[in-house]
């Protein structure tokens, strides 16, 4: 084994001891969360000495699988800023998925007012799926699909608050009955238009769609016998 399997393999495990049930909060907050657990702070996590911040520590997200397949869930509360000001420019966004799912789009939310950000929902924007009473609801905010040579300009300051607004960076994760993990995901860019100056942000949160390939991948109770409608 080599030392960063070991590492990996060490991580997993801290996470599934970490991992506990939550209800589901409101449709104000989220949509379709089954489990949450956060295992770092709310500072940014990145590599080197850039200006990109996520605005997020780390943790688990699982989503149960409803009876209808093929089916999608969204990640998000990734709230893109440049902590120095400087305009940052992000080259491609990466995902390590060791449970493939049919497919992922990254998309991108701005809000100007103040709302909340989406941990995770059942569906895709615009419109998500409610599983309490299997409606379907828009979240406030402009969509778009990410292209590479996005430019981030928002100063961080407090995302989510009216006089500020946010732009969040969301993962669209479409699977079929084996369901999808995605493990960790990686931002590389650069700043101030400048090549030499190349970093890269990871996002350590693990994000699991429930399926006959996820169960007890990152914790043993997390998938079993759970649905979201």
């Amino acid at each position: 084994m080599t030392d960063a399997t070991a590492r990996r393999n060490a991580s997993r495990r801290r996470l599934r001891r970490a991992v506990r049930p939550m209800v589901p909060l409101g449709l104000g907050v989220i949509l379709a969360t089954v489990f949450l657990v956060t295992t770092a702070d709310s500072r940014q996590q990145r590599s080197g000495a850039g200006a990109l911040s996520v605005r997020t520590g780390g943790g688990l997200v699982v989503m149960g699988d409803p009876e209808q397949k093929p089916w999608t869930g969204s990640f998000g509360s990734f709230f893109l800023c440049t902590e120095t000001g400087e305009v940052v420019t992000i080259r491609r966004i990466r995902q390590d998925t060791p449970v493939r799912p049919l497919g992922i789009s990254v998309q991108l939310r701005e809000v100007t007012t103040d709302a909340p950000g989406i941990i995770s929902a059942r569906g895709e924007p615009p419109e998500f799926f409610d599983p309490k009473d299997s409606s379907r609801h828009r979240m406030e905010g402009s969509y778009s699909a990410f292209r590479p040579g996005l430019r981030v300009t928002r100063h961080c300051g407090r995302p989510g608050a009216a006089e500020n607004g946010f732009t969040e960076l969301l993962f669209v994760v479409k699977v079929d009955g084996g369901g999808g993990v995605i493990d960790r995901a990686w931002i590389d860019y650069t700043v101030d238009g400048e090549p030499t100056r190349s970093y890269t942000t990871a996002i350590n949160w693990v994000m699991v769609l429930c399926g006959t390939e996820t169960r007890g991948i990152h914790d043993e109770d997390s998938c079993t016998g759970r649905t979201d409608g």
